[in-house]
């Protein structure tokens, strides 16, 4: 079987990975563990840094892995954004703003796979915009360290990274919208 078709391969299992760190995440933000939440979360982000990387790597690219990347992102970071705005860590329209836009893309990507079987790589944007989410989710989920005597509001840090995000969602679903027209359109 050709890796483009394999279903099981490392990279695969490693962004499964972060689906199945959910329920652990959720439990240590629900049960005010915050420190090691935020260890989990590190792990997941490493995970999703390398699956791309070992894939081709070890060329284990797949269509499914292409189909499951996006996913499983957006699941994690909706999951966990919907778990930081139930504590009391994370605003509602921030979650509003970022969950619109990944069930927007999901829809697109779904549609253009189904009628032109395509699946859209990440673009610059994109990938920008989930750098910064990770290092915002980090930030809402300590909420404060103390280093050498001094406390660091991380709410502040995390604000800032939401704030300079949306620009990068914004840049982001332009050209997710962009792509998705031309190729509804039929346009090369």
């Amino acid at each position: 079987m050709t890796s483009k078709r394999r279903l099981i391969t490392i990279a695969n299992g490693l962004t499964l990975s972060r689906v199945l760190f959910l329920p652990v995440i959720v439990y240590y933000l629900v049960t005010g563990q915050r420190f090691i939440a935020f260890l989990f979360i590190c792990v997941s982000l490493l995970t999703d840094t390398i699956d791309g990387f070992i894939a081709r790597r070890l060329h284990q690219e797949s269509e499914v892995g292409k189909f499951l990347d996006p996913i499983c992102d957006k699941l994690s970071l909706a999951v966990i954004l919907v778990t930081l705005f139930l504590i009391g860590a994370f605003p509602l329209w921030g979650l509003i703003v970022i969950v619109t836009r990944d069930v927007l893309i999901l829809t697109g990507s779904f549609v253009i796979w189904r009628t032109h079987g395509k699946i859209f790589k990440s673009n610059m944007p994109g990938r920008i915009a989930g750098v910064l989410f990770g290092a915002m989710i980090l930030a809402f989920t300590l909420n404060s360290i103390t280093i050498a005597n001094v406390t660091l509001n991380l709410i502040t840090i995390g604000n800032v990274l939401f704030y300079i995000s949306v620009l990068a969602v914004t840049g982001s679903f332009i050209v997710y919208l962009g792509r998705y027209l031309k190729t509804m359109k039929g346009v090369k």
